[in-house]
């Protein structure tokens, strides 16, 4: 769809905004049907951008026409009330994509002063923060709620839709203009004033490389609060979401406790007719001709087996999460997504069982040999050793004993232990029970620690040994598997451990980035629980100093340049500065591995030698730096023979920095001691 350059600064923010598509910009499920402005001819859902009509108004805008995200998550908690809610979100613009919304949102200041000119700006973010909050009060959440029996909407019915405060909204973002962007640079203000911003800064959209050591990922925050009419029946409501264009995202909702009841997804539901068709037109499309059976859909969520969503007992209430994802081959498909919950018991409520995934009496829970609290039962847990009707995740999880491992139930059924500073073995009994009170039976087991681990250094440019070691509780036939890791990046290895034994595992680190690694240990052995553990034992890498050649210079007339190569085995990101006998003044153009220092006015300088000196350090802090001595004598000689010297000017329309107000300096200082010279 073809984008309209012509919107009003009121709709800013619904392009920073479009992140939190589930909130911002999509459509509300009222009455479940498409909005109006929204049917083609036939009658089928279509997108209409809010950029096509240019209104200061932020409802129906859509966000996935303007940009793409990589991934979102939305915590909605419910309040004890069942009247409102807080929402917490999190968007994530990984890479390239960053590029994307900052070109977007340059182009929405198209016709103000420095608008729309592939620079985005410090005063355009300012800009978009101004009116960022109004314009979400003003956007759909297209989340729905309808207490009574289960219902798919159609004509008369009344859905309570969840719709924005601004008492107490907050927006966030981070790293939209990069503070250490190697392209940063002084602006005039975006608003015209004509002395311009003193605190100006602006990068370009595109970067000409990289956006220097934080990249150009983005991430958005967003907390506010939402209201809707109070549900008088919380034993039986729908909850309904407008999922379109939902490319990637993860919905999550706690639902408050309902005294004496355990909430539960129903089995009750009616299915919608699903089969209108729609035959793609736009003969621009990749699927021209195609004819669409589910441009309209309806999907109905069900507790049963292989479902796509989760839900389960936590802390004051009952967590109901689930991911959304949406092809955009579809586009424009409309849909709408419905889940019933009930407090009503099953027709078949049989007790919990233990599955086969589940350790046995006497089976060991292996925890790090470490004093600090560590969870032995979590959800994770829960999950594989626990079955019954309503999903695992709704029971209940009571574990007794290990009084001296500092037993404790830190979250619904999330159980952690604090191994004694002394070691050895505790011991731990669990059940699970459900909400009729019916027991899947005790267990109990050992809990200890079955390895341990040493480095024989704790940081390294090339490689580190690290050896795993058994101790008096390490089960028979252990295998152990080492990561190291590090964002973006792991190395693996492994080794087999005996008991009264040791193994030890090189590691070699050319694959990873200088700094801070951790330690992850995944390990399993005969009668033992999985164990998986991050470890923090102090590992870095270090870091290599990039190398700096020198390799020409070249007179301008009376100025020098000085060029060369550089290259980091590492692949961090380098940064140069230019000194001048030692001030730092003055700027080097890099341009691929090649760097180039600014023209230097030696005809300003005092007769005599210089040194230039050019330093690369890289992320790391680890420096490199070369020096060139320069010999200007010739060019006074040239002013005693009476050649008339260059003169030099500043151009402020643009091109390479002049030079530092150092240089400057230095060179009205050059200039008169080459003129009191000549008068001598």
């Amino acid at each position: 769809m073809e984008r309209d350059d012509q919107r009003f600064t009121a709709a800013i923010w619904m392009a920073v905004l479009a992140i939190f598509a589930a909130f911002t910009g999509l459509l509300s499920p009222e009455a479940l049907t498409v909005p109006e402005g929204e049917q083609n001819d036939e009658g089928d859902a279509e997108f209409t951008s809010a950029r096509q009509a240019p209104e200061a108004d932020c409802e129906g805008i859509s966000f996935e026409d303007m940009f793409y995200y990589d991934y979102a998550e939305f915590l909605v908690d419910l309040n004890d009330d069942w009247d409102s809610a807080d929402v917490r979100a999190e968007a994530f613009v990984n890479g390239t994509n960053g590029d994307i919304v900052r070109t977007d949102l340059e182009e929405l200041f198209d016709g103000l002063p420095n608008g729309n000119n592939s620079w985005l700006s410090t005063d355009e973010r300012d800009g978009v923060r101004t009116v960022g909050l109004e314009c979400v009060v003003e956007t759909y959440t297209r989340i729905g709620l309808r207490d009574g029996p289960s219902h798919r909407g159609g004509q008369g019915v009344d859905w309570n839709n969840l719709t924005w405060t601004s008492d107490g909204m907050t927006l966030e973002e981070w790293n939209l203009i990069p503070e250490e962007h190697p392209e940063r640079q002084d602006c005039q203000d975006e608003w015209g004033a004509p002395a311009g911003s003193p605190t100006c800064e602006e990068i370009p959209v595109v970067p000409t490389n990289s956006c220097g050591p934080t990249s150009c990922s983005i991430i958005i925050w967003l907390n506010g609060s939402v209201v809707f009419d109070q549900l008088t029946d919380t034993d039986d409501f729908t909850l309904a979401m407008v999922g379109r264009n939902l490319t990637n995202a993860h919905f999550s909702y706690t639902f408050p406790e309902i005294p004496g009841k355990t909430l539960r997804m129903s089995n009750t539901y009616e299915e919608k007719d699903c089969t209108a068709t729609y035959t793609e037109d736009d003969d621009e499309e990749p699927d021209y001709g195609v004819i669409y059976t589910t441009r309209d859909e309806c999907v109905s969520y069900i507790a049963q087996e292989g479902r796509e969503y989760d839900l389960r007992a936590v802390t004051g209430g009952t967590e109901f999460s689930t991911h959304f994802t949406y092809n955009l081959l579809d586009w424009p498909a409309y849909k709408v997504y419905f889940f019933d919950f009930t407090t009503a018991p099953p027709e078949i409520d049989n007790a919990p069982l233990w599955t086969a995934n589940a350790p046995v009496d006497g089976d060991l829970l292996p925890v790090a040999s470490l004093s600090v609290a560590q969870t032995v039962i979590g959800s994770e847990q829960v999950d594989s050793w626990f079955t019954d009707e309503l999903g695992a995740g709704l029971l209940t999880i009571d574990c007794t004993g290990g009084s001296e491992w500092a037993l404790n139930e830190v979250a619904a059924n999330t159980w952690d232990v604090t191994p004694p500073a002394a070691g050895g073995a505790g011991s731990i009994s669990c059940e699970a029970v459900d909400s009729a009170g019916q027991s899947s039976g005790v267990r109990s087991f050992t809990v200890a620690s079955p390895l341990t681990l040493s480095l024989d250094v704790t940081s390294s440019l090339s490689s580190v040994e690290l050896t795993v070691s058994s101790t008096d509780h390490t089960p028979a036939n252990m295998q152990v598997d080492v990561e190291l890791v590090q964002v973006g990046a792991s190395i693996s290895g492994g080794a087999a451990l005996a008991q009264a034994g040791s193994s030890a595992i090189t590691f070699d680190l050319a694959e990873l980035s200088p700094g801070h690694i951790m330690v992850e240990v995944t390990a399993n052995g005969d009668g033992m629980a999985e164990m998986s553990y991050e470890y923090d034992l102090g590992l870095s890498k270090l870091s290599i100093p990039p190398t700096v050649e020198v390799t020409g210079f070249e007179w301008l007339e009376a100025n020098y340049i000085l060029f060369g190569n550089f290259n980091d085995a590492d692949g961090d990101y380098v940064a140069f500065t230019l000194s001048l006998d030692g001030v730092q003044q003055g700027q080097i153009v890099i341009n691929g591995n090649q760097w180039q220092t600014d023209e230097i006015p030696f005809d300003l300088l005092i007769e005599g030698v210089h040194s230039v000196t050019v330093e690369a350090c890289d992320t790391s802090g680890e420096c490199t730096s070369v020096t060139e001595e320069v010999d200007n004598t010739f060019l006074f000689e040239e002013i005693d023979a009476g050649v008339t010297l260059p003169t030099t000017t500043t151009d402020d329309g643009g091109g390479l920095p002049g030079p530092g107000l150092g240089i400057a300096v230095m060179a009205m200082i050059g200039a008169g001691l080459a003129s009191r010279r000549k008068r001598e």
